[in-house]
């Protein structure tokens, strides 16, 4: 078997293991065995990371060569597709792309994992002492990069494989912290009659809340908090707001039930239409979206949040910000700031509002927790930070980037950019950790990752591996 097509074999047994963040033993497990099979030095921790450690391939290759990547995938679903979650992804393909039937592919990070199962495997790579890294929880706030202890390591030149842009050699990205706000929902029932109209959101394409941050893509939960805002003239109440979703994906599904009066529905119908029309012509050029209403019988008695709830619920909802609050001045394009409003979820009488923050300024980053957190005083019970994650700052000398991107261009006679991404990389854990390391983020194409549209280019692929393998044998020498 060629060695790419071992890589491809070995994407396709990562992706039909389940491996949501959180949920990573298997696949934990998987790769282990794999590894002591081949005899290779195998180091697991109490979270499911790992670190294996392969010697090298030539003699006298100088110190060690450190590979890593994360084991965990975001794991989101059409909400018309019947995919089970524990059968793992089937990778389906076309000329140009490998992707998945209405989920998630996961080649974010899944593409990582196969490119280093591949090189475990190998018998004729020439590479220097290698220490490959995987670690876990990396898609909700770098958790695994925090955790593991990396005191071992013998390597300084570190390879992250996390990066979505071939040709694009990272070398700074943004620290992020995630925030719940909680509501302990107080319900009572109506005395008259209503008719239950749930209304759902289609046809929003999601995305990367970092990547893709500033595309101009509709968030579900910012646009249900805009809908209720222009609802509010009208007697409606409701419950079962509902937004499932990812801190770290724009959210692209979002419902809600209405509990109209009789002789308010046409009118109720009508201001939804409007409010309809509003939301697709702001997004003629970015997105799409559409509501469907589902109209019930009318009921007697119906449970809907208090008013006080009702409030407090829009009224956070339009004041959160969203989106990108800031551009760099150091780096042209870059995206300095922004937020996302992730999911919106009941459990337990609870409703929760799951956030991420993201900036390359720490100090940016802690302004808009203070915002969010005077939001939260006035119109939600309890508020929550955490997985507060380092940026990673730029290296003005960096002999790994340079020999790296001169490799790129001699392969393929196309030219290498230095980048800096909107997005955390737990490259800033690996150089809090170690200073003086000097650190590189590779990858091949991806696109419409965390979505249901993700996918990954067969060319690019193949390329990066070829280039993966050269740049190991070079750091030999």
């Amino acid at each position: 078997m060629a060695q790419i097509e071992k890589v491809i074999s070995y994407f396709k047994k990562i992706c039909s293991i389940p491996r949501a963040s959180e949920d990573e033993k298997a696949v934990s497990e998987y790769i282990a065995g794999f590894a002591r099979e081949r005899g290779l030095s195998v180091t697991r921790d109490q979270d499911y990371n790992l670190i294996i450690r392969k010697p090298a391939t030539v003699p006298d290759a100088g110190e060690p060569v450190i590979l890593q990547g994360h084991l965990d995938m975001v794991y989101v679903k059409e909400s018309s597709s019947g995919h089970i979650y524990e059968d793992g992804i089937e990778v389906k393909e076309n000329e140009e792309y490998y992707f998945a039937d209405g989920t998630s592919l996961g080649a974010d990070n899944g593409i990582a994992i196969a490119y280093c199962l591949a090189i475990l495997d190998s018998d004729d790579l020439e590479h220097p002492d290698l220490e490959i890294v995987f670690t876990v929880k990396e898609e909700v706030g770098l958790v695994g990069a925090d955790m593991i202890d990396i005191a071992s390591l013998k390597g300084t030149r570190f390879i992250n494989l996390d990066s979505e842009e071939e040709g694009d050699f990272y070398t700074s990205c943004a620290g992020g912290l995630r925030c719940r706000m909680i509501w302990n929902i107080e319900t009572e029932c109506l005395e008259d009659e209503r008719i239950p109209l749930k209304v759902i959101f289609r046809g929003l394409a999601g995305g990367h809340s970092g990547i893709n941050i500033g595309m101009g893509l509709g968030n579900a939960i910012v646009l249900l908090g805009r809908l209720l805002w222009l609802l509010k003239e009208l007697p409606v109440r409701i419950s079962a707001l509902d937004a499932p979703g990812k801190a770290n994906a724009i959210a692209n599904h979002a419902s809600v039930c209405l509990y109209v009066k009789p002789k308010e529905l046409e009118a109720v119908k009508i201001k939804l239409r409007e409010i309809e029309k509003i939301f697709q012509e702001e997004l003629q050029y970015t997105d799409s979206v559409h509501f469907e209403l589902l109209e019930e019988k009318a009921t007697v008695g119906a449970k809907v949040y208090t008013e006080k709830y009702q409030t407090d619920l829009y009224n956070a909802l339009m004041l959160l910000p969203y989106g990108v609050s800031g551009y760099s001045f150091a780096i042209e394009g870059l995206i300095e700031t922004s937020m996302n409003l992730g999911s919106l979820t009941f459990k337990d009488g609870k409703l929760t509002l799951l956030m991420s923050v993201r900036s390359s300024v720490a100090s940016q980053k802690y302004m808009l927790r203070d915002k969010i957190q005077i939001i939260a005083d006035d119109y939600c019970d309890n508020c929550i930070f955490e997985s507060d994650y380092p940026g990673w700052q730029y290296r003005k000398e960096s002999p790994l980037r340079d020999t790296a991107m001169v490799l790129y261009e001699k392969l393929f006679q196309k030219k290498a950019e230095v980048a800096a991404i909107h997005a955390g990389l737990e490259c800033g854990y690996w150089d809090a950790k170690k200073p003086g390391m000097d650190i590189i983020s590779i990858g091949p194409d991806l696109f419409d990752v965390h979505s249901v549209n993700e996918k990954v280019s067969k060319e690019s692929v193949s390329r990066m591996w070829v280039y993966l393998t050269e740049l190991l044998k070079t750091l030999s020498k």
